[in-house]
């Protein structure tokens, strides 16, 4: 299992989970907007049914009532099985249709003399900015849109039943040329002044407000998507790395966005190997077999973790690990050799999961060569080139030398260890000469070699 699972191994489901977040952002919004109305309407309802001064007021409460309970279907169906994205436009229509109605119909006296033309002007379009408030609310740049078209459609509509019932108007063109201030006045305050120019004037803000919105809810919803995306995608990488690696290395990847570009530095590689462990798991149950190995590579992982190395993969009952990747380390060669010898003395005093197992160890320095890598939506951090090879190699060697530990004349010159020595020149597979590999000066087998030399 590779340190980095890739990044690309981000669960594609994780961009339906924005998705899902997002629309739940829309419901709540929603339902804070019913909420607001149905606060502003109780007060409306109570007026009304304490008013004795308008006759209709029965049919107001009704009407009111109506909406309330309108408002309160509306958010029993979000979040619902039954809920259905073209009811949130269906209900917002019947909104903003019954604003219209009350300024083609509700009169502004009770006598029935005023114009209605008079009430449409008295109330005031700022009272259909608050319906594009409540639909911005839903975050849905498509809702806030159907709003401001809506609402325009409802002034127009109103403004032209209005305007087709009486029997003589009055606008803006009917000023003189070079009108006086007078002119002026007589034209605004003329009962049957209608004022087209202005409803054009109106119908344009609500337009552009709305287009506004739109556009300010939609960058909202981007940022709010890139975010929460990218928060999964560093919750993925810091769960995935923070198995393996100290958290202020998995801090600085993180950092970064998580990138493992590719790069090539000296750095030191420590593979192990538990001895014998082939024969081992023949004998036993596949359970046992992996109960046994997630201990081991537990204790492992944090072994090298607490020394600064990041474990790359477990290949089979192997584990290679890198000092100075992917992030530099001025005492990498120093950190390597350390965390070999504490995993040296863990397997001596453990056993993982009940069982003891014996270890081996090899550690080379050199030129690594080190990214992601792969293919087909799949990539994986690694590391390779020849010092990946040696090291391996030098593992494989102590089951020939009798030894737990070998490292190169590299690792022994950068960490300037004292407490090895030579074991001499031995022969490594793919290799044409001979390399000089150390061990610790305690090790029996080192000394007996020496002995022999």
């Amino acid at each position: 299992m590779a340190l980095s699972q890739s990044l690309s191994d981000i669960p594609s489901e994780q961009g339906d989970d924005v998705e899902a977040e997002l629309a739940a952002a829309e419901r709540a919004g929603l339902k804070t907007g019913i909420k607001g109305r149905t606060l502003a309407l109780l007060p409306i309802a109570a007026w009304l049914g304490l008013s004795g001064s308008f006759p209709g007021n029965l049919y107001g409460v009704a009407l009111v009532t109506g909406f309330i309970l309108l408002g309160l279907l509306q958010f029993r169906l979000l979040g619902s099985p039954w809920e259905r994205r073209w009811q949130r436009y269906a209900f917002l229509t019947v909104d903003i249709a019954a604003l219209g109605a009350l300024a083609a119909f509700m009169p502004l006296s009770t006598g029935g003399e005023v114009p209605q033309i008079i009430a449409l002007r008295a109330y005031g379009v700022y009272y259909l900015f608050l319906v594009l408030g409540v639909a911005a609310l839903s975050l849905s740049p498509g809702l806030v849109l159907w709003a401001g078209a809506a609402t325009s459609v409802a002034l127009w509509s109103a403004f032209l039943w209005i305007v087709s019932g009486m029997e003589r108007t009055v606008s803006w063109a009917d000023l003189p040329p070079g009108p006086s201030a007078q002119a002026y006045l007589d034209v605004f305050l003329d009962p049957d002044f209608i004022g087209i120019g202005n409803r054009i004037e109106e119908t344009a803000f609500i337009l552009l407000t709305a287009a506004v919105l739109a556009v300010a809810v939609k960058r909202a919803r981007e940022v709010v998507r890139r975010h929460a995306r990218a928060e999964r995608q560093r919750a993925r990488i810091r769960e995935v790395f923070g198995r393996y690696v100290p958290a202020e290395v998995a801090g600085a990847l993180l950092s970064d966005g998580g990138t493992l570009a590719a790069q090539t530095r000296p750095a030191s590689i420590l593979f192990v190997d538990i001895e014998g462990f082939t024969r081992f798991a023949e004998g036993q149950h596949p359970e046992r077999v992996i109960a046994v190995l997630n201990a081991y590579f537990d204790a492992v992982a944090k072994t090298i973790g607490a020394r600064g190395g990041v474990v790359i993969s477990f290949i089979g009952d192997a584990v290679l690990a890198a000092f100075n990747l992917p992030l530099p380390q001025p005492d990498y060669a120093a950190r390597a050799l350390a965390a070999a010898e504490a995993l040296l003395a863990l397997s001596a005093r453990e056993s993982f999961d009940g069982e003891a197992l014996k270890i081996r160890v090899g550690i080379a320095t050199g030129p690594v060569a080190a990214g992601s890598v792969g293919g087909g939506g799949r990539q994986t951090y690694t590391v390779y080139g020849d010092t990946v090879n040696l090291a391996q190699r030098l593992e494989a060697k102590n089951k020939e030398l009798g030894t737990r530990l070998l490292v190169c004349a590299e690792t022994r010159a950068a960490c300037g260890a004292k407490a090895l020595t030579e074991v001499g020149e031995v022969p490594i597979r793919g290799r044409s000469e001979a390399v000089h590999v150390f061990a610790p000066v305690r090790s029996e087998a080192a000394s007996g070699l020496l002995k022999e030399s």
